[in-house]
């Protein structure tokens, strides 16, 4: 089979499968073709290795000797995985192919075989996800990971953690942040996820782009946190939004997690921040980004209020962020991003200015853009001014003096949210944007108010005459 330039699209090849199998299994056989590609060009590009399975495998199929007997393509892929998922996860549920015939497998095998590299055959898999809602669950926009990951900074050498990792969108964020700014990417990184497909796509996704990590699951953070003796130096989540019957063990009362309060069996929202703050390092100051609904910031139900106002009197949140409504896969609500920290004290992975006590409230609402079918996204431009604001509020090295902004920032004390019963939510507190107006002389504007007086006069005359006349002819 001779390699196409660019290859027919994938959207073309699973089209093509679509009588065949489900279309999630349609997917995930495309993604396990990209791996096994990955693993074959990387055993390729060492010069001392012998001829191994995955070459073997990507061999058969890139020439074309399958195609009389596509039977024998799952063993093709699994055997050629085999040493990728003894250092990885298991590959559960990949397709039987034995009743697909070869007109069928072939646009994928070409897709698959594009001269792209394999990492972005995989981001073109994540996509469509999206754009199908298949898995779309388990996916995090591309800007949404690079906003949470700059906002936090992370360092080589230091841990970063996902309790609901999804595709592994913000780890393999994080390597490349830390890659591209140290030329290092030394990172550990740790996830977890309740969803198997889930674990499985992160893996994959990890692994295609040169990232290694510590995967766990599928099993629910909140009632089998697989991490439960670790604290890392970096937490960043974006659980299932007003999550019910998360707790089927019914230990939220008894917890250690929850330290603010048991969150109620009818929300997750705040078990959710309060097992974001519990894995945060507190002897290397650790910090956390976590997207939730908005209502979280401002809603008065009793027991998810009294856990806000506890986290907020116990200063862990640092700023919250009003984002715009359409940017998360199947949630049309807008979305708000908590940042928290044991400390906001002058250290080393904050800044030189002391904001204990205080919280930065940014509104975002106005920031989306849209890129596609009933998708919006928060471009390169907005992100940055939401990653300098917070920068210039901290104090951060080499970063502009801050200042509030109408419309835009604010930084509030816990009194003022304390007397709005703990409410954070953005745009109820920075005000509206200010207003330019002309500079006009005293007398020019006593003038204007002068006219306009006399207008009105001038229409009071002619209403009251309209008024005499109707009463005249009663």
């Amino acid at each position: 089979m001779e390699k196409a330039s660019r290859g027919p699209s994938l959207g073309r090849a699973l089209d093509g499968l679509r009588e065949a199998m489900a279309p999630q299994d349609a997917l995930l056989l495309a993604m396990a073709l990209t791996l096994l590609r990955h693993e074959a060009d990387a055993d390729e590009s060492d010069d001392w290795s012998h001829r191994t399975r995955a070459r073997d495998a990507w061999g058969t199929l890139a020439t074309g000797a399958w195609w009389r007997d596509p039977y024998e393509l799952s063993p093709i892929i699994r055997s050629g995985l085999d040493v990728w998922e003894s250092r990885h996860v298991r590959l559960e549920n990949l397709p039987h192919l034995a009743d697909v015939r070869a007109h069928q497998l072939v646009p994928l095998v070409e897709w698959a075989t594009a001269t792209r590299e394999p990492a972005a055959l995989f981001e073109e898999c994540l996509r469509h996800t999206q754009t199908t809602g298949k898995g779309g669950s388990y996916y995090t926009p591309p800007d949404i990971a690079h906003l949470l990951i700059d906002l936090m900074e992370p360092r080589a050498g230091e841990t970063v953690y996902d309790p609901v990792c999804g595709s592994g969108g913000f780890l393999l964020r994080a390597h490349e942040y830390v890659e591209s700014a140290d030329g290092n990417s030394r990172l550990g990184l740790y996830g977890q996820d309740v969803n198997r497909t889930a674990v499985q796509t992160a893996a994959m996704n990890l692994s295609v782009h040169g990232a290694e990590a510590h995967l766990a699951g599928p099993s629910s953070t909140l009632t089998d946190d697989r991490f439960p003796d670790q604290t890392f130096d970096v937490v960043v989540a974006n659980p299932p939004f007003n999550q019910s019957g998360w707790d089927d063990r019914e230990s939220r009362h008894y917890d250690p997690r929850w330290r603010y309060g048991p969150p109620p069996a009818g929300n997750a929202n705040f078990a959710w921040a309060q097992h974001v703050v519990s894995k945060l390092s507190r002897t290397r100051a650790g910090r956390g980004a976590l997207l939730l609904p908005t209502g979280a910031a401002s809603g008065a139900k009793a027991g998810e209020r009294d856990i806000r106002a506890r986290m907020l009197e116990h200063d862990v949140l640092s700023c919250v962020v009003e984002l715009p409504a359409g940017l998360v896969p199947h949630v049309r609500n807008p979305v708000s991003l908590w940042l928290f920290t044991w400390s906001k004290t002058p250290h080393e992975n904050w800044g030189s200015s002391d904001r204990s006590g205080q919280f930065l409230l940014i509104d975002a609402r106005e920031t989306a853009v849209t890129v596609g079918r009933g998708r919006r996204a928060v471009p390169k431009q907005a992100r940055e001014r939401i990653v300098t604001a917070f920068a210039a509020w901290r104090g951060a090295e080499g970063a502009a003096r801050y200042e509030d902004v109408p419309g835009w920032c604010r930084s509030v004390s816990l009194d003022e949210i304390a007397e709005r019963k703990h409410d954070v939510l953005p745009s109820h507190h920075v005000g509206a944007p200010a207003v330019e107006t002309e500079d006009v002389s005293g007398e020019e504007r006593i003038a204007d108010l002068t006219d306009e007086l006399y207008e009105l006069f001038a229409k009071s005359h002619s209403l009251e005459e309209e008024l005499r006349e109707l009463l005249g002819k009663l």
